[in-house]
């Protein structure tokens, strides 16, 4: 009987083994959550692939601009140095030495200050750490197993180049000039111990023993300054965007901006501004509290940021003012644009209180270059005088130069039950 009938159950085998598919779904497999490592991964890859955010990339242009201003004094002053202080006998190889590396830094400091390329930084960071190699090395030659001394002292200009590849705000450039210092080192310690037969210099602590401390300290080196060019970089990006809303701030706001006034001169190409207002906020605020008018700025600056390009540039200039920049945007298109955009932003419902909802909207002026002014500033002035114009027409409008929105077409969409009329 035990066959044919399961004891706990009491039902035929028989059945239950004529459906076997109702016994795997009862007992599901739970997989593991594997969200995590699909975001790490992504993290890893953004980490990893090319900056695009173009502050970051004007301060690495501008740490590479330093370290190439830096080397050139340093290489100079320290060629004149041992001139003055090396025998006469010894000045005409030395003399050719130290022209090269003069050479050298003039090179970077043209490449560092006329060539914006990605890879201007690798190419520098490559040859200081060559350069030095290269010193250690000559001193070896010269000096022999006497010279080992010197070339301690050299090794530690591998820390300094190091160092140096941080102010570039990039961490891998700082792994990249470590794992070379220590690749360079290693050939160096080669060459002592074997072509060059510096057996007193081993004997001395120039052997492979005797070195693993070393190429620890340089590894140690480059994972801590590849943590200190990725905490500077978040502080970089802190510096510049608004807490509140994260929209940029007005400094380097303008900057990204006359470099695009830069570009349209060379390209022939327009550019228009847009200055944007919440209606009556001041009043929102005293009304409802400054929480809720927080929150009605983080939600305008949300909407606002999803209805623009990613080559716009936006950002908060003060209070409940915002500025948006159309490159390459024509002033009658980027009106129509502003319009759609004001049409988003008047959907935006505000919670003030547990059930209760007010809506936000916004006026607008746009002006643009040339037409404008031949300044950002002028440019900027005439947005808005417009401006202020739509205030005066009875605000929740844009006023461009050649098309005035005037009576805008109500939303699609109605605000929840509670909702009062909107503020104005």
């Amino acid at each position: 009987m035990w066959l044919t009938r399961l004891p706990e159950h009491g039902r035929p085998f028989a059945v239950l083994a004529s459906r076997p598919h109702r016994l795997l779904q009862s007992a599901p497999v739970a997989l593991p959550d594997t969200a995590w490592v699909r975001r790490a991964f992504a993290a890893l890859v953004g980490q990893i692939g090319p900056e695009t955010d173009q502050m970051i990339l004007r301060a690495r242009a501008s740490g590479e601009r330093w370290v190439a201003g830096v080397r050139l004094f340093l290489v100079v002053g320290l060629s004149a140095l041992v001139l003055a202080l090396a025998p006469p006998p010894g000045w005409p190889q030395l003399s050719l030495l130290l022209a090269g590396g003069v050479v050298y830094a003039v090179l970077l400091a043209w490449l560092a200050f006329q060539v914006v390329e990605g890879w201007v930084p690798w190419l520098s960071c490559a040859a200081d750490v060559t350069l030095t190699t290269a010193a250690m090395l000559f001193v070896l030659l010269r000096g022999g197993p006497e010279a080992v001394t010197h070339t301690r002292i050299f090794y530690e200009l591998y820390f300094l180049v190091i160092m140096s590849a941080g102010l570039r705000y990039d961490w891998r450039l700082c792994l990249w000039t470590a794992g070379l210092s220590i690749l360079e080192y290693a050939v160096l310690i080669g060459l002592a111990s074997g072509p060059l037969d510096l057996e007193d210099a081993a004997h001395d602590g120039f052997a492979w023993a005797s070195q693993t401390v070393h190429f620890l300290l340089l590894g140690l080196g480059g994972v801590i300054m590849a943590a200190v060019a990725q905490r500077a970089k978040r502080l970089r990006l802190m510096v510049g965007v608004d807490h509140l809303t994260g929209l940029s701030q007005r400094a380097p706001f303008v900057e990204r901006v006359d470099e695009e006034l830069a570009r349209s001169r060379r390209r022939s190409a327009p550019l228009s501004v847009a200055i944007l207002d919440i209606d009556g906020f001041k009043a929102f605020n005293d009304a409802f509290g400054h929480l809720a008018g927080d929150r009605a700025l983080q939600l305008v600056a949300t909407r606002l940021r999803a209805a623009v390009r990613k080559s716009d540039l936006v950002a908060r200039f003060g209070g409940e003012e915002f500025v948006v920049a159309f490159p390459e945007t024509e002033v009658r298109q980027a009106g129509l644009r502003v319009e759609h955009i004001r049409t988003e932003l008047a959907r935006v419902t505000v919670q003030v209180a547990r059930g209760e909802y007010r809506q936000v909207t916004v006026s607008a002026g746009v002006g643009s270059w040339p037409a404008d002014g031949a300044t950002f500033d002028a440019v900027l002035a005439r947005a808005d005088s417009r401006l202020f114009e739509a205030k005066r027409r009875g605000k929740n409008q844009v006023v461009a130069p050649e098309t005035s929105f005037v009576d805008p077409p109500p939303s699609r969409d109605p605000p929840p039950e509670n909702s009062p009329e909107p503020v104005s």
